[in-house]
């Protein structure tokens, strides 16, 4: 029983660390997300600082522009008053400053290209980084997956050996119980109405047996005393603790009748719940079934049969 203790303790701290791990795998994403932000915050930053720059830029040029488009109005102006003595200087001057004109549009122009590089390097870099994070977060998840499959290999590994106590255990109680029985045939030799019995339902109940399925919960005062699911105990498992044959003399010497194939498969399958109740000596203490406590297997088994006897008290598997 320490050793079953000890297991599922074991159990439980695997479980325990798995969800420690699994937490701090969601904080190391939290945290990468969070710094993903902040860059994500620092360029759009950056980026507002840029279109700023630009702005003012592209301002700037419009009122030299401006200036400059004033200015040749103004000579414009002066060329007329002085057509022939400024004529040639006009040219010059003109051409000057539509050379002025295109430097300054290149100049925006050359500066709009920078900032479109920039932002383009600024969103290559937050993609990258956001490729570098999903990585991680990955590795992270596929680090957890590698330590849950681990953590399951050491709980199989873990019930295994549970597996291999209880089967040992079970061993123990199948040859007691297997001696029990070799004294009960011997006391009460197998007659003709149990083998008819046999002959008769048989067949049967092994296929009836194969595809059926419990669900029993047993409460008193309140308290959960016995709780099982699932199929019924192999038939195997079942002949080996209480071969049938035994079991149903010993059910007939109590005068219990078996009129058909219900009654038949219930008291075989009553066998199922006994094995269970093996298992758990807190059972046999507890008076379920209206049974007496006691600690002692073999006083509870035959009280256990001799409440068969009775429908209204019969344990019903």
């Amino acid at each position: 029983m320490n050793l079953l203790e000890h297991a599922e303790e074991l159990i439980n701290e695997i479980q325990n660390r798995l969800e420690e791990y699994e937490r701090s795998n969601e904080e190391s994403v939290e945290r990468i997300h969070d710094e993903l932000e902040k860059q994500k915050n620092t360029a759009e930053e950056q980026i507002e600082r840029i279109n700023d720059d630009i702005h003012r830029q592209v301002e700037s040029s419009d009122e030299e522009v401006r200036r400059l488009q004033s200015g040749l109005e103004e000579f414009h102006r002066k060329v007329e008053e002085q057509v022939q003595k400024l004529h040639d200087e006009s040219e010059e001057y003109s051409h000057k400053i539509e050379e002025d004109v295109e430097r300054i549009q290149n100049r925006i122009e050359q500066s709009r290209e920078n900032a479109e590089e920039q932002i383009e390097r600024i969103r290559e870099q937050i993609e990258q980084n956001m490729e570098t994070a999903e990585e991680q977060i990955e590795r992270l998840r596929e680090q957890t997956e590698e330590y849950r499959e681990n953590s399951e290999e050491r709980v199989d590994r873990l019930r295994e050996q549970m597996d291999e106590h209880r089967n040992k255990t079970e061993s123990h109680h199948s040859v007691n119980s297997h001696i029990e029985t070799n004294t009960r045939a011997e006391e009460h030799p197998i007659t003709d109405k149990t083998r008819s019995l046999i002959k008769r339902f048989n067949t049967d109940y092994n296929e009836r047996h194969a595809g059926s399925t419990i669900s029993n919960t047993y409460v008193l005062n309140g308290v959960e005393i016995l709780k099982y699911s699932g199929k019924l105990l192999p038939l195997n498992e079942l002949d080996e603790h209480y071969p049938r044959n035994e079991w149903l003399q010993t059910l007939i010497n109590k005068n219990i009748s078996i009129d058909n194939l219900h009654d038949y498969c219930r008291y075989l399958n009553a066998r199922d719940m006994l094995i269970r109740i093996q298992k758990k000596p807190d059972v046999w203490t507890s008076e379920l079934f209206g049974i007496p406590p006691t600690e002692n297997w073999e006083t509870y088994q035959e009280a256990y049969i001799n409440q068969l006897v009775d429908p209204t008290k019969a344990p019903h598997p």
